[in-house]
C-alpha cells in the first residue's frame, strides 16, 4: 500500500498532487476500503453472535425502564434519576416502536458499531497514515469490550461514533484549516456530551492540545477566534448539564455506592498497593481489559508509538510545539484519566466508564506500527498480520464462539418461572436494585411502573401481584444489612418482622453466595429456599441483629 495521508498537523494542498499521485491514491483507496470493510464485517459477526447470548442485564434493563415511558417528555423525566444524559434514553424510546426483544433492543449497538469503526479508521488514517490505521482498526474491532458494547442495549457505540467523528473532524480542522470541520467536530462533541458525561474529559484533553497548536502559530487568526467561540459554546453545554443534572449526584449516596463498587472491582487497593501507584496500575488494568493477555505488550508498544508520532511531526513541520502536541495526543488523555481517579472524580480500570480512552490506546498501537512501515517489506507485513491474527484467535474468538455462561435469556425465563411457582401472589419480595432492574423487564415488560420511597433508601415497586422492595444498595453483598436494621424496620413497618422472600441474582459472583451474605444479614429463620443455578429465592423471617446466628427451620430445597 502507498500512504497518501499526511502524518503531521501541517496543512497540505491536495490539489497540487499530479495526476499519477491521484490515480494511485484512488487505487489504494479501493484496496484499503475493501480490507476495512472485510475487517468490520467479521467484527459484526462476532457481535451478532452475542445479541441473544445473555439476558438483559441490570444496566440494559435500566435503559429499558426509562425508554418504555409513554412520551418523550416522560422518558426525559425518568432518565433524570440515572447518572447519564438523556439522548440515549430518548433514542431507545423511539426505537421501542420496532420491538422489545433482547435482539431488537441490542440491534442499535450493533448498527452504531459500524459507524464508530469507520470514523475510527478515518481518524487514525488522518493521524498516522493508511497502513497503521488498519492496525488500529483491527484492535478496535476485536477488543472484547468493544465487541460486548456492540451487543448491548447501552449508549456506548453511539458515544464512540460521536467521539471518533469529533476526533476525525478535529484532525481535519488542524490539518486543512477547515472551519466546516471545526464546526462539525464541535457538533459531534456536543452530541457525545448528551450521550455520556465522559465526553467532558475528551473535551478537556482536546482543548489543551489545541492550545498547543495555537501557541505554535500554525493556525490562522480567524480560526483561532472561531475555535475559542466554539469552546465557549461547549463549556456552556457542560455547565448547563452540570447544574441541571450532574450536581444532584455529587457527594450523594449514589456516588458513594458507585465508588464502593468501582474500588472493589480491582486487584489494586489501598490495602495492598502504594496509593501513588494505583492510578498507573489502574491504567494498565484498563489496557489489559481491552486486549486480554496481550495487555502488557500493548502497554509497552504505546511508548514507542508516542515517540514515533512526535518525531514524525517534528521532521515534517520543524515545530517543537506540534511534535509535543502529537505525542501528547496519545498520553494526555491517559494522564487526565489518572488524575481524575486519583482525586476520586471519575473511575479508571476494569470498567466501561473508561472506554473514552480506547481511541488513544488504538492510536498508540497504530503509531507504534509506523516503525514497521518505514520501508516496504513483505516479511514485516506478514509478521504483523500473523501477530494480529494470533491475538484475535487466542483472545476474541474463544470469548465469543466458545465462551460458556449461565447468564442466558433461557436461564432468566426459568428463574422467573421459579419465582412464580415458589412465591405466592401478594407477598413481599426483598431484593437488591440490580435484581429489581432485571426482574422489571422479565416480569412486567412494557408496563410502566414507578417506585414509592419508603424511607432509609428502601423503595417499593408493584410488579404484577408482588410487592417488591429494594434495599438501599445495588447488590446485597455491598449492603451491611445487620447495621441498617433500624432503617429496615422503619421502611417495612409491620412487614419487617414477618416472613418475606429474599430474591436475588448471583451473576456468577462468589461474594453473592448465601454463605457469604448471611453474615451481613440480621439473624433470622430460613423456612424455605429454592434456587436455579446461583440465583436465590429464600423465605426468611428476620429477627434481631443482636442474635448472632440464623436458624434454619427446614432443610433448604434445591430446585434445578
Amino acid at each position: 500500500m502507498t500512504d497518501t495521508t499526511p502524518e503531521s498537523g501541517e496543512s497540505q494542498t491536495y490539489a497540487d498532487r499530479n495526476a499519477t499521485d491521484i490515480a494511485d491514491a484512488r487505487e489504494t483507496s479501493l484496496v484499503v476500503w475493501g480490507l476495512v470493510a472485510g475487517i468490520i464485517l467479521v467484527g459484526l459477526l462476532f457481535r451478532a453472535q452475542l445479541l441473544d447470548a445473555f439476558y438483559l442485564d441490570f444496566d440494559e434493563s435500566m435503559h429499558f425502564q426509562a425508554a418504555r415511558e409513554a412520551t418523550l417528555q416522560d422518558t426525559w423525566i425518568a432518565s433524570r434519576i440515572h447518572t447519564h444524559p438523556p439522548l440515549v434514553f430518548l433514542f431507545y424510546h423511539l426505537w421501542l416502536n420496532l420491538g422489545d426483544s433482547e435482539i431488537m433492543l441490542r440491534l442499535p449497538a450493533l448498527i452504531f458499531s459500524i459507524s464508530a469503526l469507520v470514523f475510527a479508521f478515518l481518524w487514525l488514517r488522518e493521524v498516522t497514515g493508511v497502513r497503521p490505521a488498519v492496525v488500529g482498526l483491527v484492535f478496535l474491532t476485536f477488543s472484547m469490550p468493544m465487541v460486548h458494547l456492540g451487543a448491548q442495549m447501552r449508549g456506548y457505540t453511539i458515544l464512540l461514533t460521536f467521539m471518533f467523528a469529533a476526533l476525525f473532524f478535529h484532525e481535519r480542522f488542524l490539518q486543512r484549516h477547515s472551519l466546516a470541520a471545526l464546526i462539525t467536530s464541535a457538533v459531534c462533541l456536543g452530541l457525545a456530551m448528551l450521550t455520556h458525561y465522559t465526553t467532558a474529559w475528551l473535551m478537556l484533553a482536546l482543548g489543551v492540545l489545541t492550545l498547543l497548536r495555537v501557541i505554535s502559530g500554525t493556525l490562522p487568526r480567524k480560526l483561532v477566534i472561531a475555535w475559542a467561540m466554539v469552546q465557549v459554546v461547549l463549556l456552556g453545554e457542560c455547565a448547563a448539564l452540570y447544574f441541571g443534572h450532574v450536581r444532584a449526584f455529587v457527594n450523594s449516596e449514589t456516588q458513594d455506592a458507585m465508588w464502593d463498587f468501582w474500588l472493589r472491582d480491582s486487584q489494586y487497593t489501598l490495602q495492598n498497593t502504594n496509593p501513588l501507584m494505583i492510578p498507573l496500575l489502574r491504567l494498565l488494568e484498563f489496557i489489559k481489559f481491552t486486549s486480554g493477555a496481550f495487555g502488557l505488550l500493548i502497554a509497552i508498544l504505546i511508548v514507542p508509538g508516542v515517540i514515533r508520532l512526535g518525531k514524525v511531526a517534528y521532521q515534517r513541520t520543524g515545530s517543537s510545539w506540534i511534535a509535543v502536541e502529537r505525542a501528547l495526543l496519545i498520553v494526555l488523555p491517559m494522564i487526565v484519566a489518572m488524575l481524575l481517579f486519583q482525586f476520586r472524580i471519575y473511575p479508571l480500570g476494569h470498567t466501561r466508564h473508561s472506554m473514552w480512552l480506547i481511541p488513544f490506546v488504538a492510536l498508540g498501537i497504530s503509531a507504534a506500527s509506523l516503525f514497521l512501515f518505514t520501508r516496504h517489506s513483505l516479511w514485516r507485513n506478514s509478521v504483523l498480520a500473523g501477530v494480529m491474527l494470533l491475538w484475535v484467535m487466542s483472545y476474541a474468538a474463544p470469548m465469543v464462539w466458545k465462551y460458556e455462561t449461565t447468564q442466558t435469556p433461557e436461564m432468566m425465563e426459568r428463574f422467573v418461572s421459579l419465582i412464580k411457582q415458589t412465591v405466592p401472589e401478594g407477598e413481599v419480595i426483598l431484593t437488591d436494585d440490580s435484581t429489581r432492574n432485571v426482574l422489571e423487564y422479565y416480569l412486567v415488560g412494557r408496563e410502566v411502573i414507578h417506585g414509592k420511597p419508603l424511607g432509609g433508601g428502601y423503595i417499593e415497586y408493584k410488579m404484577g401481584n408482588y410487592r417488591v422492595v429494594t434495599i438501599p444498595r445495588f447488590h446485597f453483598f455491598m449492603y451491611q444489612f445487620r447495621k441498617d436494621w433500624k432503617n429496615y424496620l422503619a421502611a417495612l413497618k409491620e412487614s419487617a418482622r414477618e416472613p418475606l422472600w429474599v430474591v436475588y441474582l448471583g451473576y456468577e459472583r462468589a461474594e453473592a453466595k448465601p454463605e457469604h451474605l448471611f453474615p451481613l444479614f440480621p439473624a433470622g429463620q430460613l423456612t424455605k429456599q429454592a434456587h436455579y443455578l446461583d440465583n436465590q429465592i429464600m423465605r426468611i423471617q428476620f429477627l434481631s441483629p443482636e442474635i448472632k446466628a440464623a436458624k434454619a427451620a427446614v432443610p433448604k430445597q434445591n430446585i434445578n
